[in-house]
């Protein structure tokens, strides 16, 4: 477990979070990833700002995940 750390997605309504490729949890939720980079999208459609984030994720707890901020651009 010493190589588990934690994100959350947020963004104004409930979508399904993209890591690396695969579904893995929703926004507005904690959610569980390995330590290091990560490409998140909220997938399709791609009416959302920024079309992807790729943070480094370590230093995180399930009480202090690291935010990463998606904002709507059109519907």
């Amino acid at each position: 477990m010493p190589n588990n750390e934690f994100i959350r997605v947020d963004y104004d309504r409930r979508r399904r979070v993209v890591i690396d490729g695969s579904s893995n949890g929703f926004t507005n939720e904690t959610i569980t990833v390995s330590r290091g980079p990560h490409r998140v999208t909220l997938g399709v459609p791609v009416n959302y700002e920024p079309a992807f984030r790729k943070p480094t994720v370590t230093g995180t707890t399930p009480g202090n995940p690291m935010p990463l901020e998606f904002t709507r651009t059109g519907e």
